[in-house]
Order: C-alpha cells, then structure tokens, then sequence
C-alpha cells in the first residue's frame, strides 16, 4: 500500500525531535552529520512553532563528494573539532537521511572517539524513522541504553517523561508543573530537560524509583528503564489537566512508591483541590453569564488532546463534538487515550482536520495557529493549545491544577475578546 501524502504536517522528522531533546540539556552536545539543510530546517521550525529556538549546532556539512565518497572522515573530524570547541560532558551524534542513505558507519566513528576518551552518544535519525516524537524517543532510548550496571536505588526519585521539547509548545512550563507536583507531594523530580535537567539527570534515569510518562512518547523509555533496571513506572495517557485528573495521576505515583509520608501527600493534594474549588467560585459565574455549557472541537497532539476534553467535560459540563489527536500515537497507547470519550480521530493531515472541525459546528475550538482560519469561518473562538502558536508557553502551560485555572482564564479571556463590539 503506497503511503499517503501529509498537507502541512505539524511535526518536523526524527532528526529534529532528537536535536531538540538535545539541546534541552544543559550538558549535551547535538552535533548532526547530514547536510547543511538539515540542521537549518530544525532550527526554522523552532522559530515558527513558539516554543523558542535553542541555537546553531554542530555538523558535519555533508556535501556532493561526501554523498558519492562517504562521509565517515568527515564526521571523524568534525567529532574531534566539535570536542575542542563546544565544552560539554556529551556529545550526541544524530544522523540525517543522507548519512543513512548511503551507509556511514557512524557507530564506528563514535565508537572510535570513545576509545580516545571523548563521551559519544550515536543516533540513528534519518527522517524516515519517523516524526519529531519519534527522534525525541530515540534520544532516550539510546541515553538509557548507554547506562552501565545497576546503580544503587535513589529513593523518591521520580523521572518525567513525555512532554517533547521545542515541539510540544508547553513544553517547558509543563514540565515545571509536573516537577512542583511531584516535590509538592514530598518525592524528588527528575525533569531531565530544561534549567532544572543536566546530563547528571539524564545519568540517573536508571537510579529513580519510579518513572512518570505523561503522553504516549515517554512510554518507551519508561518501559527500556523498567526492562534494563527494575525501574516500575506510571503512565497517564495525556497530561493531567484540573484537580480531578492532577489528584488521580498523584495518587497513583504515592501509592507506587516505598518511602513516603502519606498525610503530607494528601495534605498537599488537597491544598491543590481548594485552590481550585476557590478560583471555580469566582470564574463558574462569568462562565454561565457568556452562555454557559459550550460544544468544542478539538486538535492538538496526544499531551493534550483527552486531557483537555476530559476538563471541559467533567469540570464544566461542555460536549465534545470532535476531538482530534494529531501527532499519530503509537496503536496500542489509543485505547487509554480515548478512554471514555466515545469518537476520537486521528490526523497528521491539515486538510482533513480542518474539515473535521468545520463539519462539527463546535461553538469553541481548540487547537494550534493552523486551526485560526476554521475557526473563523464557524465564526468561534480558538484557543492556541500547541505548535505551531503565536502564545509563548515559558512559564504557563496547561497541566496540572493551576494549567486547568490557566486554561480557563484563556477561555473566558477570548469569550470576552469575541463578543466586544466592532469599532
């Protein structure tokens, strides 16, 4: 069966996802061995989706001679000229298509540069692999796969895994979020990316006692740590959004671990329900007076797709009348995406999900920039819930309590923008 053509994908190739999961660390060292365009492809999605772009990288700049000659000199040099210019404690090589396509032996070279003392990390990531997810769980496979023998347990140490950097447009503030719940309830983060994540952190992913994966595409990683060393892990198929979803997920995680205090965790947890028990009593009104219970549409990938529906459905009563997952989840992780939620599709493809939500006559939308013109021909707002996004999401994201109260403000916000009157 031939493969179908994407209209304006919304993820870039598997290099990319391994090149930003990179460059999150501080610590790690990208260096892409494919041609110059490669890397500059990466570097132009970031400044286009609103997640913030990471820099230039290193690589090999494949040219004409080195796809007909090879390149494996070439990364062999640019390894040892990456090394003495760019500190860091470990470099990734991550290859493009045309490295793949014509057969560098590029664990040779990374191989050799280990035996010379230099921490090499080889990645295969050619743009047929798959997407942006895809590069994002080859990176921690491959990091978990370097890890050698069992490391004494660090107890209460509790690995994030799932939302990927500089593709999921939150990724930062949810990830904050996550890392505040889980010390909120007295155990120690391991966020791995972003300010609070390092290559230590990337180290002792084998040493926690417990994994977190909060989408789809930390699962794999969850599941090498647990294979490979004893790691037990949790998984929540989206992000947890609101109080009820936030004190399931938590409850989950205290009860799978040894040593903890119980009555601080629930002290906490409930602490979290009141906060947003008080900031529903002040928005619930505003809610009904702009017209109370609405229908929605729904496109954002699997992070936060039935996270948010499953708000707006148990928090204030609204009916989903198309949900939409597009970032194409793995078959067997879409039973517990959709769980309770009656339809949901799934679409990597412009086309068709604008017409999804255009024949499901949604009274409010939920989704990325590419939704803005669907939107406005239904005549409704849209709420930007991922890349690509004119909203910055440093600081707030939509998981957790406060990303619930977050997401509300924004609904009542462009309830308010769309009913003032024209001047």
């Amino acid at each position: 069966m031939m493969a179908a053509s994407l209209a304006r994908p919304r993820a870039g190739c598997a290099l990319h996802g391994a090149l930003y999961a990179a460059s999150a660390i501080d610590g790690v060292t990208p260096l892409v061995h494919a041609t110059p365009g490669c890397g500059l492809q990466a570097g132009l999605w970031q400044g286009h989706v609103g997640c913030g772009a990471a820099g230039g990288w290193a690589t090999s700049n494949l040219s004409e001679k080195h796809i007909v000659f090879g390149g494996a000199s070439r990364l062999r040099e640019q390894i040892k000229n990456t090394g003495g210019i760019i500190p860091g404690e470990l470099t990734v090589v991550m290859t493009g298509c045309p490295a793949e396509m014509i057969g560098d032996d590029v664990e040779a070279m990374a191989r050799e540069a280990r035996d010379l003392g230099h921490n090499v990390l080889d990645l295969a990531t050619a743009g047929f692999r798959g997407s942006a997810y895809h590069g994002y769980e080859a990176f921690l496979k491959g990091a978990i796969g370097t890890s050698q023998g069992i490391a004494p347990r660090r107890a209460g140490l509790i690995n994030i895994f799932g939302p990927v950097p500089h593709q999921d447009a939150f990724w930062l503030a949810e990830i904050e979020e996550l890392s505040r719940l889980i010390a909120g309830v007295g155990l120690t983060p391991n966020p791995v990316f972003g300010p609070q994540g390092d290559v230590a952190g990337l180290r002792a992913v084998a040493q926690a006692e417990l994994s977190l994966s909060v989408s789809p595409w930390g699962t794999a990683a969850a599941r090498a740590l647990d294979d490979g060393f004893g790691v037990p892990w949790v998984e929540s198929g989206s992000l947890p959004i609101g109080a009820i979803a936030t004190t399931k997920l938590l409850e989950q995680v205290v009860a799978a671990v040894s040593d903890i205090d119980d009555s601080t965790a629930q002290a906490f947890i409930d602490a979290e329900r009141r906060r947003e028990a008080y900031c529903l009593d002040h928005l619930l009104e505003t809610l009904y007076r702009q017209g109370g219970p609405r229908s929605f549409a729904i496109a954002v990938p699997s992070l936060h797709a039935t996270g948010i529906a499953r708000f707006l459905i148990e928090t204030l009563g609204w009916s989903p009348v198309c949900i939409v997952v597009t970032d194409n989840p793995p078959p067997g992780a879409r039973e517990s995406l959709q769980a309770g939620l009656g339809a949901v599709h799934y679409s990597e493809d412009d086309d068709e999900i604008a017409q999804l939500i255009a024949g499901s006559g949604a009274e409010f939308v939920f989704g990325s920039a590419l939704e803005r013109s669907t939107a406005a021909k239904l005549g409704v707002p849209l709420i930007e819930c991922a890349a690509p996004t004119r909203r910055l999401g440093l600081t707030t994201g939509f998981g957790g309590c406060r990303g619930g109260l977050a997401l509300l403000e924004t609904i009542v916000t462009s309830i308010s923008d769309v009913q003032k009157p024209a001047r």
